[in-house]
């Protein structure tokens, strides 16, 4: 048994699915409502079971996440010029903005690095691939899981087929090369194929900020009805009306058995 697989016990401990956030998008482009204060939504968002940041938000607010019940903090490795929404930059240039030995030297216990693929440059496509296997290396000379990101920058431009083809090649590339866990759209009913098709868990994301809390319940119900082993969801937790019910809720719905309606009953949402 290796350091990554004792990280991962440790990250899923007793529970069968994980309810995790994201406070990432500032080192992507700076500006996000409800990110304005690290502090505020960090509490905020202290109830999950990981919580997904940049380096230095970690060394500023460590206080944090040395107490029991705390979340894993989740550092992301690379920056992605597709992920600079203000300029509309749609192609995935990719680089290591923060080393896998600086994640841990924060306090970092799993990392996230994307891999953008199938964007029509072939050369860059090959670089990103060279980024990403060298995440790999230095995540596993010091034994610390990796989450490989599938963010389809064209989602809203695809069938619902053509979504499903491309989160299904690109995540099992990123299994092959050595991605621990898996963080990806959901796709809707051929998503189990997606999950059948990796020899590791998968997290499905939040995306686009959705219309209600009971959305955001069903989608989380139907990601873990379908194979995903919990949710990476940011702004429909973080800007959420009441955060810590939303977490609550979620948590009661993919671990607890609770319908999306009864738990938004039972926690207030909308």
């Amino acid at each position: 048994m290796s350091g990554i697989d004792i990280r991962i016990q440790k990250l899923f401990a007793a529970r069968k699915n994980l309810v995790i956030s994201a406070i990432d998008h500032v080192l992507e482009y700076g500006d996000q409502a409800g990110l304005e204060n690290p502090e505020k939504a960090i509490e905020n968002c202290r109830g999950t079971d990981a919580l997904l940041m940049s380096r230095f938000t970690l060394k500023r607010y460590g206080r944090f996440f040395g107490g029991p019940g705390a979340p894993v903090p989740v550092i992301r490795i690379n920056w992605s010029s597709s992920f600079y929404y203000p300029l509309g930059y749609s192609r995935g240039y990719t680089r290591i903005a923060t080393e896998v030995d600086e994640a841990v030297e924060a306090g970092g216990e799993i990392v996230i690095c994307s891999l953008f693929l199938e964007n029509g440059n072939e050369e860059m496509e090959t670089e990103n691939v060279r980024v990403f296997s060298e995440v790999v290396r230095q995540k596993e000379r010091l034994g610390i899981p990796l989450i490989g990101e599938c963010y389809v920058v064209e989602h809203k431009d695809l069938t619902p087929e053509g979504l499903q083809n491309k989160v299904k090649r690109v995540t099992r590339v990123m299994a092959e090369l050595g991605a621990d866990l898996i963080k990806c759209f959901y796709t809707g009913d051929g998503f189990k194929e997606v999950v059948d098709n990796l020899p590791v868990p998968a997290f499905t994301i939040g995306a686009d900020k959705l219309n209600s809390d009971l959305a955001v319940l069903q989608k989380a119900k139907d990601s873990v009805d379908r194979g995903a082993r919990g949710i990476i969801f940011g702004r429909n937790i973080f800007m959420a009306k009441n955060p810590k019910n939303i977490i609550a809720g979620l948590d009661a719905v993919i671990n607890g058995g609770t319908s999306p309606e009864d738990a938004a009953k039972r926690f207030g949402l909308e």
